[in-house]
């Protein structure tokens, strides 16, 4: 079961490293992301990242869906992260293990400049392939969140879209 689906432009790095595995009790963690899995030294660094009972895969989107696709996978619990909405979008439409996906950090090392995007909030800032992404999610059933730590209050991503449309 994938317990956390996380948007998150650093893919790896401190908060997620220490931080969310305790919180979602998991051990294992699959990076989807296809320039990380063409990347070894990307793999590398975010696999020395973690403490060294997680247990860390790289794959690129298509991989991670055949992946999760496979009945074992199915019974173990997993965080994965993936660092675009669009991302998460395509494994959501594919995948139908998801419990919730966390839309976190995205959009400050895209290179589309900001004037031009969707500001939700302070870390998610949406180019328009990310906004397109973000309201197919929004139209399905998945529960949606942004939410930064654990021990921060989870905001539901529906209602600050629909904030920010009013």
């Amino acid at each position: 079961m994938i317990k956390e689906l996380r948007v998150d432009d650093r893919l790896i790095h401190g908060q997620i490293a220490l931080t969310w595995p305790k919180a979602l009790e998991v051990k294992r963690i699959v990076v989807a992301n296809d320039k990380a899995a063409e990347n070894k030294m990307q793999q590398m660094s975010l696999k020395m990242a973690v403490p060294t009972d997680i247990k860390v895969l790289v794959r690129s989107i298509n991989d991670a869906i055949t992946f999760f696709s496979d009945p074992k996978v199915k019974t173990i619990d997993i965080m994965v992260i993936v660092n675009s909405v669009a991302d998460a979008e395509n494994l959501a439409d594919h995948l139908e293990i998801i419990e919730r996906i966390n839309i976190a950090n995205v959009g400050r090392f895209d290179g589309v400049e900001n004037s031009e995007k969707l500001k939700l909030n302070s870390s998610i800032l949406l180019n328009r392939t990310e906004q397109a992404a973000l309201e197919k999610l929004v139209a399905s059933k998945l529960k949606l969140v942004s939410q930064i730590v654990p021990d921060s209050a989870a905001k539901d991503i529906r209602e600050l879209v629909s904030s920010k449309n009013h």
